[in-house]
């Protein structure tokens, strides 16, 4: 059953996509944690290989470090899409990880350091976020992430502590960045060069003092959030995402078709004061 969000994007949403322009589009998708259960679960088992089935057949998927090159090359008969996941949740192994080998699809996957290295006050601050109790944010172990890596997944970091950047002064950004950074490094052994946003949107959750402090870091690639497709002039560290929210099979179609680049353009568009209020919860993260 669609929601009323849904039903509205559906009617506003009628003539974005352009049946000609399919091939050219370029989207990154957002989920967070797959499980049968899970209250914030982005999908459970079922409909995310419903996803995953739909998108091998329709869709050129590639990593999200290849998307801006996909979208710039000349041939393709249809979307590119790449997947990623974001915080870094255990059910990302027991339940995401089986499927995307199950079809060979790859996937990128942003994990937040101190969640996975268990600290006592990151893991406090996801259960008062995500209103739950422990089982529900347990983290991935370090020994899955590594099989994940070796499996061909892409790892990146989301930050230390998952907070609203723009709301840090710059010391404090840089210590977020570098630590999750060195961290993650040190478990894999090898660069690590993507990251995503915590939260994620322009202008609420980053600044372009926080993509400058990004590149010093030493990223090359971060995700952002933002309801649109990639387009050409898209910063690599700034490339927008639509998040996936138990979406059914044809709700994923219209946001890959473009039916949802419209809330891409208001969130660009709309003054931040206007954001603030439509999105309260936005401002206090």
């Amino acid at each position: 059953m669609k929601t009323n969000l849904q039903k509205l994007v559906s009617w506003l949403g009628n003539g974005w996509g352009d049946a000609n322009d399919l091939p050219r589009r370029a989207i990154v998708l957002c989920y967070h944690s797959i499980h049968p259960v899970k209250s914030f679960a982005s999908a459970t088992p079922e409909l995310f290989e419903q996803h995953l089935y739909w998108l091998k057949q329709r869709c050129e998927v590639v990593t999200f470090r290849r998307i801006l090159e996909a979208l710039k090359r000349n041939g393709r008969n249809c979307p590119a899409v790449a997947i990623t996941f974001d915080d870094g949740y255990a059910d990302n192994y027991e339940y995401a990880f089986p499927l995307l080998q199950k079809h060979a699809i790859p996937a990128t996957f942003f994990v937040t350091v101190g969640l996975l290295e268990k600290d006592p006050a990151v893991v406090h601050r996801f259960q008062m976020l995500r209103q739950s109790g422990y089982e529900d944010v347990r983290p991935l172990e370090w020994s899955q992430v590594r099989e994940m890596r070796e499996a061909g997944m892409e790892i990146g970091t989301h930050t230390y502590s998952h907070p609203n950047l723009a709301r840090l002064g710059p010391s404090a950004v840089q210590v977020e960045l570098n630590r999750s950074k060195q961290v993650v490094e040190q478990r894999l052994g090898e660069p690590i060069v993507l990251m995503a946003y915590p939260f994620g949107k322009p202008k609420r959750h980053f600044t372009a003092e926080t993509v400058s402090l990004v590149a010093a870091a030493g990223y090359e690639y971060a995700a952002a959030v933002l309801f649109r497709t990639v387009r050409p002039s898209d910063s690599k560290l700034s490339l927008p995402r639509l998040c996936v929210a138990r979406d059914e099979l044809e709700t994923l179609k219209s946001k890959v078709y473009g039916a949802w680049d419209f809330l891409g353009w208001w969130q660009e568009n709309v003054p931040l004061w206007v954001a603030k209020v439509t999105s309260p919860k936005d401002s206090i993260r």
